[in-house]
């Protein structure tokens, strides 16, 4: 008897130093299942995949991708029918190990990029954690980030021009641990240069753009909250190259390279 081809959609969280997902179809021909994995974000995605040493001796995997935006990773992993206790409910973890991450490893960015403060022109706020900072940026995707006290209702602006690949802002969640570090408000604008910033903490319902659309530099794009991982109001912004490390910037105007722990910028 001939088997009827059949295909759904999954998903599947994509390990990020946030909760972003894959979505994926699957497709059963000749008593084997194949799962096939789709980006469907506005930016590149570079995919890896493991077979774990309990499966590598049946399962069949395409062990790597680097998808465009809107691209296919066909036939990523395919598995015996045998092998599987239901089709329909298939989890991936016991199958393989994968990363997914934003952006094009290796790409050229502008290191002498001069960006705008992400805030209204003529507003003043302190700095309340820079580069390296001990509380939470000592990590390499996060090293090189900057919290703004910006408070809640505040208006917060592109720092360049950019598309926006992806936006949160259901949430009305925050704590003081990492527990809560996936229910920040966000959104996520990718650059010329293939690099991508991300503006953290915004407001319940404070995104002022949608997915796709290109922003200006100095355009407002959302409204400073306090969700997510957060003991107070404030902007967290960060700049990324692709695998989710951040990258030194500068700000126009901005006599030091760093903006200082504590110290009062305006934006002029």
């Amino acid at each position: 008897m001939k088997r009827i081809l059949l295909i759904v959609t999954i998903c599947f969280t994509i390990q990020l130093v946030n909760s972003q997902k894959l979505k994926g179809f699957k497709q059963i021909k000749s008593d084997t299942l194949y799962i096939s994995l789709i980006n469907p974000f506005l930016a590149p995605v570079e995919i890896n995949l493991t077979a774990l040493d309990s499966t590598k001796s049946y399962v069949k995997i395409n062990p790597y991708g680097l998808l465009k935006e809107k691209d296919t990773l066909n036939n990523a992993l395919a598995i015996p029918l045998e092998r599987i206790k239901d089709t329909a409910n298939v989890k991936l973890n016991e199958f393989l190990d994968f990363t997914a991450k934003f952006g094009t490893p290796n790409e050229t960015y502008d290191t002498d990029y001069e960006y705008e403060l992400p805030f209204l022109k003529g507003k003043r706020y302190k700095i309340i954690q820079s580069f390296g900072g001990k509380f939470s940026h000592n990590k390499p995707h996060s090293k090189y980030a900057v919290d703004i006290g910006i408070p809640i209702g505040d208006t917060i602006t592109a720092a360049r021009k950019g598309k926006v690949y992806y936006v949160k802002e259901d949430s009305k969640e925050h704590c003081k641990t990492r527990k809560c570090i996936d229910m920040a408000n966000k959104i996520y604008i990718i650059h010329q240069d293939g690099t991508m910033a991300h503006y953290l903490h915004l407001d319940f319902k404070g995104a002022l753009v949608d997915e796709g659309d290109i922003v200006e530099a100095n355009q407002p794009i959302g409204i400073s909250g306090m969700t997510g991982f957060t003991t107070i109001p404030h902007l967290h912004f960060v700049l990324y190259k692709a695998r989710s490390i951040s990258i030194p910037f500068r700000f126009k105007s901005i006599k030091h390279k760093i903006l200082k722990h504590g110290k009062y910028y305006r934006n002029d």
